[in-house]
């Protein structure tokens, strides 16, 4: 793992995290007092409090929990976090690029808290299970000091306390987890070969850093959206959950890509998009067609990454088009928020550019566009 962090940078973009983006890794152990078996839907309350412009959730299990369960039954248990943009590991590789790549890392009594302690990422650490370790070991030494992981209580503070401690944590990790740093693989092939009775290579063992794991491309379909004003009136800010995970008080505007399955969602959407490339048809048909079935949507929006067409249900059409293309994701973002200010009232949107809009605290995107308004359906 120590070889294999200055390819930090290839394993975030594997994991597909855009800039600005937060990557959270959860690793549980196995039995009833591991995260998973204390608190299966963990995973799900993260996302549903986490902006997804801010940050993602990738999620790591012991393999005796997928022997034991098999992998329909995990993923059925997942369902509904893998539609909010879960990512899952496999338990065969990925776990250990997924704790180079990770800004926190959320443990419990099982080893990776102490790998990822030990490598500098902030720990946070549910410690139900701290009477199996040896408190003299490197694990029972970081469980005696590191940040308790509250799986009921908001997280935004624990990540910040965690990342208070984190040279703490990485100094008794580091100094515990092995005796010998950066010289294990020679020291154990010497010795298997002298239990062999055989004489090592002259030459040093190879050793490779860790390959980029495939992840799915798996982007929650539906989202609430929502924006505010800031003091600037050509800046909003913006705020996306995935709307796969039921909640009491949703808040903001649902916008539902047409590749939703849950009808339950897509029969309530606000906004209905698709983009262009997925269009089944000419897309004033294509609208004509959610009206009618969607009785509850009042815009559709198709787009790329430089146009987008947005449509009312009274026949007026509204073509947006940026002055300068760039990442579909970016452009999308733009225009859902555009979306959501027609929803919400605004006539004008042309207003708006150039428009500057906040992901979070370290993420922006500036977008400058025209806007053509055709009264008649076509």
């Amino acid at each position: 793992m120590l070889a294999s962090l200055p390819r930090r940078l290839h394993y975030r973009h594997a994991f597909r995290l855009r800039p600005g983006q937060r990557l959270i890794t959860v690793a549980s152990t196995w039995r009833e007092d591991s995260l998973f078996g204390l608190d299966p839907l963990f995973t799900s309350r993260l996302l549903s409090e986490l902006p997804y412009d801010r940050y993602r959730v990738a999620l790591i299990l012991h393999p005796n929990i997928w022997a034991s369960h098999s992998s329909f039954q995990i993923r059925a248990w997942l369902a509904e976090a893998l539609r909010a943009g879960l990512i899952l590991l496999r338990p065969e590789e990925g776990w250990r690029a997924a704790i180079i790549a990770a800004d926190w890392v959320l443990s419990d009594h099982g080893s990776i808290g102490v790998y990822a302690a030990a490598l500098g990422r902030p720990v946070l650490l549910d410690k139900t299970g701290q009477d199996m370790i040896d408190p003299r070991s490197a694990l029972g030494r970081l469980l005696t000091i590191a940040p308790s992981l509250d799986l009921f209580a908001a997280l935004a503070p624990q990540l910040r306390h965690a990342e208070e401690l984190r040279d703490r944590c990485r100094e008794i990790a580091a100094t515990w987890i092995s005796s010998a740093p950066g010289r294990s693989l020679p020291l154990i092939r010497d010795e298997v070969y002298r239990m062999m009775d055989a004489i090592p290579p002259d030459t040093e063992p190879m050793l490779a850093a860790v390959d980029s794991p495939e992840v799915a491309d798996i982007s929650p379909a539906s989202f609430w959206a929502h924006v505010e004003p800031t003091d600037d009136p050509s800046e909003l800010s913006v705020s996306r959950l995935p709307a796969s995970i039921a909640r009491s008080d949703p808040a903001g505007v649902l916008i539902v890509s047409d590749q939703e399955l849950d009808h339950r969602l897509a029969g309530t959407a606000d906004i209905i998009r698709i983009g262009q490339d997925e269009l089944p048809c000419d897309e004033a048909t294509w609208s004509a067609a959610a009206f009618e079935y969607r009785p509850g949507v009042v815009l559709t929006l198709v787009h790329d990454e430089r146009t987008a067409r947005l449509r009312t249900r009274d026949g007026s059409l509204i073509q947006v088009t940026l002055d300068q293309s760039g990442s579909l994701e970016d452009a999308e973002l733009v225009f859902v928020v555009l979306a959501e200010r027609l929803f919400c009232g605004l006539d004008d949107i042309a207003a708006l550019s150039p428009l500057t809009l906040h992901t979070g605290p370290d993420r922006s995107i500036k977008a400058t566009f025209e806007v053509h308004v055709h009264e008649s359906f076509a």
